[in-house]
């Protein structure tokens, strides 16, 4: 967020992974229980204009891959977002199951995070690779819009999003992924 009174925006990026059955797809619309949606998402802030224009700041670019799961409410059950960050480069390996646990590990060690959070990210890690291997998942569709949100500087407690431009982009899995989180 800006000063009193100003907004920050951000192009947001959302590739949606499925099989070509759609069983993530029809499970959530559905509301199956425990039906999960895997998305990767990236954000790239039009206030910085080295990152709006593609130049990068010399780090590499950070994505969510994300995992919502589906919970029954009725049941006092809350649904649940998990997420780990990759480095854009290590996406498309990642999935392909190319970029190992003992990789990451060892990169997460290198950044001298702690056991705990090392812990907790090669559990998330390890999942959601396999659930990309055994369901066989690709990218299948993107989403991509601009954010504006709008809120009290240092107080989240009353926060208003503006969701704009909104584009959905088929990604195109029999020709190999089109995996390209930039705007």
């Amino acid at each position: 967020m800006k000063g009193e009174g100003q907004q920050d925006s951000q192009l947001i990026n959302s590739v949606y992974l499925d099989n070509t059955s759609l069983e993530l797809y029809h499970g959530r619309l559905d509301k199956r229980p425990n039906a999960i949606a895997i998305r990767l998402r990236s954000a790239t802030s039009t206030t910085d204009t080295n990152i709006a224009y593609g130049m990068g700041q010399g780090h590499p670019k950070l994505v969510f891959v994300e995992r919502k799961t589906h919970r029954e409410s009725w049941k006092g059950e809350e649904s649940v977002k998990e997420r780990i960050t990759l480095a854009e480069n290590l996406v498309l390996p990642f999935l392909e199951g190319k970029y190992t646990i003992e990789q990451a590990q060892s990169d997460l060690r290198a950044k001298n995070k702690t056991q705990n959070e090392i812990d907790k990210f090669s559990r998330l890690f390890v999942e959601i690779q396999q659930q990309v291997d055994s369901k066989q998942l690709h990218p299948m569709i993107r989403t991509q819009y601009m954010r504006t949100a709008f809120q009290i500087p240092y107080d989240a407690s009353v926060r208003i999003s503006l969701d704009t431009n909104l584009t959905m982009i088929r990604e195109n899995p029999e020709d190999g992924p089109l995996l390209h989180l930039s705007g």
